[in-house]
């Protein structure tokens, strides 16, 4: 079923890459586009079709809000919704599911529709053009997905602790050994040892995880995200900083899921890393002392950045107006309601550097100020097996439950059969 899928897919990118017409106005379609459920993709759904209306009167958009777990989850839903002959028009999908989706010929190639539209190229020329390389699909060059928004993984800290424990605020040029003496400093224990506050809560998820590895020049796949990359002095180096962080300093929590966002304006980590998402619920919870620094430096400044974009299928009846679609759920008026949500960094640069998004917290330029150097997140065709893979051997050892040689032999020895099947 998936080669018979695939081929009679790509027959029809193939069949469909030249540049669109633009629609008639009083065109008679129906379009349904499969996206995440999340309130603010919701809202802005709606406020996208109620704009396209305005254009469009007799096309009908249908919306299909799908559960998300995992992008990897995600992806499968889309691609099973393919196989029964019920393709969307429209699919939204982050980095980590682009590989999946356009490797097997499920989508158009938007580089002639974009070459063609003069609209588009204005969005495209908002975006940095690191963040716009990251986007294409490797094993073609092709862009598959035009730009909604970005995220990427930064350092957040509770100023009010740091002035209580007279510990300098970090620099642009903060080290590992900074990272970690501050750490230190910041966790406090009670008479019976028992640690009340922890300097800093290990992201236990992959995309957190991430930058880490980067900054000392170690990932978990090679540059072409095709071979595993584990069996590296400087993977074992950032696995036995991190494990240390927990087990020896006693400076971070033990690892388990999540952000540690809740444990941050609970008071109860002074640092934690992420993206832009969780500063929402750090302004509802009360906290207003707030700072954001770059990742601290171990041998090179970087970080991950993680996009999401709007895909127009190969089997789309109706393409063009999809691509109309697109554009209106890309254009300034989405791109708007991203920055005032907070959730994410918008595409348009100019968005994302108004003073408005940059008053919170502080020294939050630094969000969009990493797009030229950022690194993208390795997302390869199956990227859920590689993340599941990853965050199973990590996690027992930064736990204690597996020693270093073993977890990154087994991880190696995974992830090479796993690359193999891949890429054959």
């Amino acid at each position: 079923m998936r080669t018979r899928l695939t081929l009679s897919v790509m027959a029809l990118a193939m069949a469909a890459s030249p540049a669109l017409a633009q629609p008639a106005a009083d065109i008679t379609a129906k379009l349904t586009i499969f996206q995440p459920v999340n309130q603010q993709m919701i809202d802005s759904t709606d406020k996208a079709i109620a704009r396209f209306k305005t254009k469009y009167p007799n096309v009908t958009i249908e919306p299909q809000f799908v559960p998300q777990p995992s992008w990897g989850e995600y992806n499968t839903s889309f691609i099973n919704q393919v196989a029964t002959g019920a393709a969307p028009d429209i699919m939204f999908s982050a980095i980590e599911g682009f590989a999946e989706t356009a490797n097997r010929g499920l989508l158009r190639d938007l580089g002639p529709l974009i070459d063609a539209d003069p609209t588009a190229k204005a969005v495209l020329d908002e975006l940095d053009p690191n963040l716009l390389d990251g986007m294409r699909t490797r094993s073609t060059g092709q862009l598959n997905f035009f730009p909604t928004e970005w995220n990427n993984i930064v350092v957040y800290y509770n100023k009010d602790m740091f002035d209580k424990a007279g510990v300098a605020y970090p620099a642009d040029d903060w080290t590992w050994a900074d990272f970690r003496e501050t750490a230190k400093q910041l966790t406090i224990a009670d008479a019976n040892g028992n640690v009340t506050q922890y300097g800093y809560f290990v992201p236990g998820f992959n995309f957190g995880l991430t930058p880490w590895f980067l900054t000392n020049e170690a990932s978990v796949l090679d540059a072409d995200w095709k071979q595993s990359a584990v069996a590296t002095d400087n993977f074992r180096e950032t696995l036995q900083f991190l494990h240390d962080l927990i087990n020896v300093d006693k400076s971070a929590p033990a690892f388990e899921s999540g952000v540690g966002d809740s444990k941050f304006v609970a008071g109860q980590v002074a640092m934690f890393s992420a993206g832009h998402w969780p500063i929402p619920e750090i302004r509802a919870s009360g906290l207003t002392n707030v700072g954001v620094q770059i990742m601290p430096v171990n041998k090179v400044k970087t970080t991950v950045f993680g996009i999401g974009g709007l895909a127009v299928t190969s089997a789309s009846q109706n393409p063009e107006l999809a691509w109309e679609f697109v554009k209106e759920m890309t254009g300034k008026e989405f791109q708007t309601e991203l920055a005032d949500s907070e959730r994410s960094i918008p595409s348009w640069r100019s968005l994302a550097t108004t003073d408005k998004y940059l008053s919170f917290p502080d020294n939050a330029a630094i969000f969009y100020g990493s797009a030229a150097t950022a690194k993208p997140v390795a997302s390869p065709p199956n990227f859920a097996q590689v993340e599941e893979m990853t965050m199973r051997y990590v996690g027992a050892y930064l736990n204690g439950n597996e020693d270093l040689d073993t977890t990154i032999s087994g991880l190696d020895s995974e992830l090479s059969r796993a690359m193999k099947r891949a890429y054959n």
